[in-house]
């Protein structure tokens, strides 16, 4: 089993006025390229009304296992929850962190959350998550999901 030893420093407003992240590792495992993926994109947050929407909550993107564009609106998928917010595909897409990859005409998928593949014969792939729920990539994503899986494999 690997351990990690996290060591956290306070920095004085004199040293820098960013925070700074130094990962100090052998090889860049998938839980260490996770982590560097939320710290680039700051662990962005967003507002959505919750599926019987009776309110509003504030989620982080990296709690997305997968979005869905319908009627108009982004139904969000998390572990627990479903949640709406009105927001075009393209906008949606265009604020979301590279980890969330579109794979269909209206689907996006976190990439943290694919457990597994399936290749079909007319060229598409069936993606298994991590709440194992299937989806299906389209024959035009598969080689950009591809890409993307690759790179990541190639850091770990």
């Amino acid at each position: 089993m690997i351990t990690i030893k996290i060591i956290i420093k306070k920095l004085s407003q004199k040293e820098t006025t960013e925070d700074l992240a130094i990962f100090k590792v052998h090889n860049i495992s998938g839980t260490v390229q996770q982590a560097i993926d939320i710290l680039k994109s700051g662990n962005k947050h967003l507002l959505a009304k919750l599926e019987d929407h009776s309110r509003e909550e504030q989620i982080s993107y990296q709690d997305i296992v997968y979005a869905e564009y319908l009627e108009r609106q982004m139904i969000l998928y998390t572990n627990s929850k479903i949640y709406y917010i009105r927001q075009s595909l393209n906008q949606f897409n265009q604020d979301s962190p590279d980890y969330l990859l579109q794979i269909s005409k209206n689907i996006l998928v976190n990439l943290y959350t694919i457990k597994a593949f399936e290749a079909r014969l007319n060229g598409t792939l069936i993606v298994q998550l991590t709440t194992d729920e299937k989806q299906i990539v389209s024959r035009h994503f598969v080689p950009i999901l591809r890409k993307r899986i690759h790179e990541l494999a190639q850091n770990t």
